[in-house]
């Protein structure tokens, strides 16, 4: 008897991805190969993500480059601030 939490149930793309290589045995490089290529689909729906969220808040890439290099926040804020 489990106590605790029950297992997820898997997601219709999980469903779909098993239903896919459900006959198939694959070998470590086509494994590879089909991690390289979700992971590709998953950063260019990213990508698209962050495209919009940016666009929406008028946020432009060298607005991220300049907030990168900063550590401390606060101080960011403030020199945000004394600029206005």
């Amino acid at each position: 008897m489990q106590i605790g939490k029950q297992p997820a149930k898997l997601n219709e793309a999980q469903m779909v991805l098993l239903d896919l290589f459900q006959h198939r045995t694959m070998s470590a490089d086509e494994l590879s190969s089909l991690k390289r290529t979700l992971v590709r689909h998953l950063n260019a729906e990213l990508d698209v993500e962050m495209d919009k969220v940016m666009q929406e808040k008028r946020i432009t890439a060298k607005d991220v480059a300049i907030d990168a290099h900063f550590d401390n926040r606060t101080e960011h804020l403030k020199q945000i601030r004394n600029n206005l």
